[in-house]
């Protein structure tokens, strides 16, 4: 398996999506430090080789690189214990446990809904990494928050995959709506005192986005049943929402001109989420953390 790049964290919400390239150069954001933590436990091995051959902190900063932020910043990928850490204004940590979870929840090809193994992993991982540094990016900027900041985060990672063309939006939305649905577990007395919604609320507020963003594309949603008609017809409201919330409060850090770059760049290859190309070479073991910045 080759994991996902992240598809743009900053945009331009007020803008058309532009025709991304390849190579576009862009210097990684000074104010973001880096590190792939060696797993202790042998069987996350080969998750942590995958990432890290991947490059997806690297792309990280890069994709970073329009956003001003007051202090440094360390974005991780490290063994948790669990497949979740909440955000506790330290280093941002993506778990290898739970991309371990990505992949052996993804189909073996295609699910019954069309759902391809490649998406399913690409769009799980976009989401738990953009979800992940959105809530970093409220402590740092110092975002007002009325509710839960976990819904918050997920809010924001569902309004950036809407931001970079149909083809991106279908592949990473319809593969974070699939692994929401496939890791869905029975929640019963104190479950519910949880920070983050169960998996069923978050499957259905994924898309109300993809829906309020662009109907057109998304319309399938409804016509399908998948979400009701009662929820769907507030999803506009609630996206214009996100979008004024978002220019209001997070714009203001963004540099025009990088951000015009980050637009313009193919954050999510043809490729990410399937099998590595033939003669791909074997990624090498580091000791240490491998930190960059």
């Amino acid at each position: 398996m080759v994991y996902a790049g992240v598809s743009g964290f900053v945009v331009l919400l007020s803008a058309a999506p532009v025709a991304p390239v390849f190579g576009q150069d862009l210097a990684a954001n000074s104010q973001v430090v880096i590190g792939y933590v060696p797993p202790t436990n042998p069987a996350l091995e080969t998750v942590y080789q995958q990432v890290k051959a991947r490059g997806i902190l690297e792309e990280l900063q890069q994709f970073l690189s329009p956003l001003k932020l007051p202090h440094k910043l360390t974005v991780q990928t490290g063994q948790c214990g669990a497949t979740y850490l909440p955000y506790e204004h330290g280093p941002v940590i993506i778990c290898y446990e739970y991309l371990d979870q990505i992949e052996r929840l993804a189909p073996a090809t295609v699910s019954s809904d069309g759902v391809t193994r490649a998406n399913a992993i690409t769009g799980a991982f976009v989401q738990v990494a953009l979800h992940n540094v959105a809530e970093a990016v409220f402590n740092e900027l110092q975002v007002p928050i009325w509710g839960r900041e976990e819904d918050a985060a997920d809010k924001i990672a569902g309004l950036i995959m809407m931001q970079f063309g149909t083809d991106v939006a279908l592949r990473v939305l319809t593969g974070t709506t699939y692994f929401f649905q496939a890791s869905s577990h029975t929640w019963t007395g104190v479950d519910f005192s949880d920070e983050r919604g169960t998996e069923d609320q978050r499957f259905y507020n994924y898309l109300c986005i993809a829906y309020g963003g662009d109907p057109k594309t998304f319309g399938y949603v409804v016509t399908n049943n998948l979400l009701p008609k009662s929820r769907a017809d507030q999803c506009a409201h609630e996206y214009s929402e996100l979008v004024y919330a978002f220019n209001t409060t997070i714009m203001p850090s963004v540099d025009p001109v990088l951000l015009a770059k980050v637009r313009a760049t193919e954050w999510v290859r043809p490729n990410d989420g399937g099998p590595p190309p033939p003669g791909a070479a074997p990624p090498t073991t580091t000791d240490g953390t491998d930190a960059k910045n």
